[in-house]
């Protein structure tokens, strides 16, 4: 008979308490390393929001998460790495906070339009700091890791291509080609909001919410009455106006019309 802790199988199967234990194991330290990796992410993020957007150290990151520096290269390759990380953490909650907004729309293109609203307004009540720094990083990044930004705004892109193509195929619109609507939607999104965070370098007047949403809409073929910013944004789901040190990006509340004239204040 043989004692226990003997295989009688030999090398090639594990008993099955084995595999438990080590799957057990290996998903324990899997967890371990996403928490410690989140608690640098909202390090980076508190030590971005205080810089106002300057340039910040892997030290005063480690230092905020209460690590060493040795630590923080086990999880980040660089500090271009961790502040990528923050970059698609903020991206998800940007996403999550767009379909919150939409959820009480029903029609496709109302989905779409409320949408591009909320997208353009997200950075008015977050916190301008970390706005701006992932702006910079974002314009850096493009420039040499495009594929790495890319999939750091994929929750985005995504929502963004679905309400495109559930509206083209409803017929309210007309997106022959979703991906590349999709790719001209966020560039006014982008554009919008660089230019909000670093200031307008096109030499003309930036135009507001309503211009750049109906500019997206009515060239895709759809029918607006004037009145649709204000029916859309009463039904939007705006979470209360408040600023945190996380990596997140909230919506700003309001009405339509108040949400207009501050626009044009700040133009």
């Amino acid at each position: 008979m043989s004692q226990a802790g003997d295989d009688p199988l030999g090398d090639e199967t594990d008993a099955d308490w084995q595999r438990r234990v080590v799957g057990r194991s290996l998903r324990t330290a899997a967890e371990r390393s996403v928490d410690r990796g989140m608690n640098l992410i909202q390090a980076a993020t508190s030590v971005l929001e205080r810089s106002d957007g300057g340039d910040i150290t892997v030290q005063e990151v480690a230092d905020e998460a209460g690590q060493s520096l040795r630590t923080l290269y086990q999880y980040f390759e660089s500090k271009d790495d961790l502040l990528l990380a923050v970059f698609e953490e903020v991206m998800r909650t940007y996403a999550a906070l767009v379909e919150q907004a939409i959820s009480q729309l029903d029609d496709p293109l109302e989905r779409l339009a409320g949408a591009i609203v909320a997208a353009l307004r997200m950075p008015e009540v977050s916190g301008s700091g970390i706005d701006r720094g992932l702006v910079r990083l974002r314009l850096r990044l493009s420039e040499t890791k495009p594929e790495l930004v890319g999939r750091a705004q994929s929750a985005v892109t995504g929502l963004m291509r679905d309400l495109v193509g559930a509206a083209a195929s409803e017929g309210r619109i007309q997106a022959e080609d979703p991906e590349a609507v999709t790719f001209m939607i966020l560039s006014l999104n982008a554009s919008f909001i660089t230019t909000g965070m670093l200031g307008n370098d096109a030499g003309v007047h930036r135009p507001d919410v309503v211009s750049i949403t109906s500019f997206c809409l009515r060239g895709l073929g759809a029918e607006l009455d004037d009145r649709w910013y204000d029916a859309i944004v009463a039904r939007l789901q705006f979470p209360k106006a408040r600023r945190r040190r996380a990596p997140v990006m909230d919506i700003a509340g309001g009405n339509g019309k108040d949400s207009r004239r501050r626009t044009a204040k700040k133009e």
